[in-house]
């Protein structure tokens, strides 16, 4: 891999007007293709995030290019109060493959956007102001989706009414109890959570699996309990589904994984390849309550574009047959991510659900581990793949394009492997 000469000169004369709302890797890309991109230097990555999760098909993929470059010429946007056909498309295929548990859809967006909406729309449904959701959640940085996000750590100021409980994740926990009673345990405080302010909660906001918070699925039995104590409270459930629906798990949804029925359902990222689309779904039941008494405006909200962006996806992800296809390849991808982490005591837990894997960093061995964490990820972006962290460096995500290939698979657990044994000590 060649020098970042062009990348860090860019880097330094460009940071004087941009805000650094994040810290940035020193690459400065240029080109994408398939799975791949490659900076201005001429290097080439594996992108193992798709963009942000969000790059369905990866990146250049000329059948959206060619379908969006056509809807550019005809309508891609009007206004909050005008619609163009192929809305009406978009939103019964989102209720097609919601099962038409929930089947009316709101177009909007960011995931946050969604979000808000979601909250906003439960709280005039039951004229409740309490919401709550679990400690590890990740919903968004906008002011209500904050204050369930972390149980609200960086919202200021935290939204009134806002309430959490412990994230029934166990490979995460530090309690000494086997996973069984964690869960129990987790479960009774849900449960005194609905006892002790049910009344008050129009909704309970949760990732099916835990994004951010930690790459980790929501035990199926917790999931039962919870839509039992909505049902009993009159409490919405809303399943945050923006960075594990739209296929990403092998089904549509991952609330599909374990029979859960939502009363409203969020999307964003893999449902537009890579363009700002996102969704709120929720039963007709409550659509019919809500629809003509609260507004809701924004100006990008059922745009033409976005309609066009989710048909596409949809029907490209049937007609690829991707669902099954995601499941082949996250399995190959999770054996090989489980190879590579069996060669150092220092990675544990690999774990995947189609393409949606995570592994850790194993922090009861090592006290460093965000400078572990941060070598092994320069050590993979030297060597030629993009991958991410969470949960302070302890958690890397790995989440490719659905088009990834059998290859690409095997060559990313090569460059995995080089990388790990340039920074731990083989077995």
């Amino acid at each position: 891999m060649s020098h970042l000469d062009r990348s860090k000169r860019m880097m330094e004369a460009g940071m004087e007007y941009l805000f650094g709302a994040t810290p940035y890797i020193d690459p400065i890309l240029s080109y994408g293709k398939g799975s791949c991109v490659w900076d201005v230097d001429g290097n080439r990555y594996l992108d193992m995030n798709a963009g942000q999760f969000c790059m369905t098909f990866g990146h250049s993929y000329k059948p959206f290019i060619d379908r969006i470059t056509e809807q550019m010429t005809e309508i891609y946007h009007s206004n909050t109060s005008a619609l163009s056909d192929g809305i009406f498309e978009a939103s019964k295929l989102m209720a097609e493959i919601n099962q038409y548990n929930v089947s009316k859809t709101l177009f909007l967006s960011t995931g946050s956007e969604a979000n808000e909406a979601a909250i906003r729309y439960a709280k005039f449904y039951t004229g409740r102001n309490g919401v709550a959701s679990v400690d590890k959640g990740y919903h968004g940085l906008t002011l209500a989706s904050q204050s369930s996000t972390m149980a609200g750590k960086w919202s200021l100021p935290k939204v009134d009414g806002t309430f959490s409980v412990k994230t029934p994740v166990y490979i995460h926990s530090e309690e000494k109890v086997d996973e069984e009673i964690f869960v129990s345990d987790c479960i009774k405080e849900l449960k005194h959570l609905f006892n002790t302010v049910g009344d008050q909660l129009s909704c309970f906001i949760i990732e099916p699996i835990i994004g951010v918070g930690g790459m980790a699925k929501i035990p199926a039995r917790y999931l039962k309990e919870l839509r039992k104590q909505c049902d009993e409270y009159g409490t919405v459930l809303i399943l945050d589904e923006c960075q594990c629906g739209f296929g990403r798990s092998g089904e549509w949804f991952a609330y599909q994984m374990d029979g859960i029925i939502p009363d409203m359902v969020t999307t964003a990222k893999a449902m537009a390849n890579g363009l700002p689309v996102s969704g709120l779904t929720m039963r007709k039941e409550i659509a019919e309550r809500v629809e003509g008494r609260l507004t809701h405006f924004s100006s990008h909200q059922n745009d033409s574009l976005a309609a066009a962006c989710v048909i596409f996806v949809i029907n490209e992800i049937k007609n690829r047959n991707l669902l099954s296809g995601n499941k082949k390849k996250g399995a190959l991808l999770l054996d090989a991510i489980s190879e590579v982490c069996g060669m150092t005591e220092g990675l544990s837990n690999p774990r995947g659900w189609g393409l949606m894997c995570g592994f850790d960093i194993d922090d009861t061995l090592i006290s460093d581990y965000r400078q572990v964490s941060g070598q092994l990820r320069e050590a993979l972006l030297k060597n030629g793949a993009l991958v991410q962290a969470v949960r302070q460096g302890r958690t890397f995500r790995v989440m490719p394009s659905y088009c990834i290939t059998e290859a690409e698979i095997v060559e990313f657990k090569e460059l995995f492997e080089r990388s790990v044994k340039e920074i731990f000590s083989s077995k």
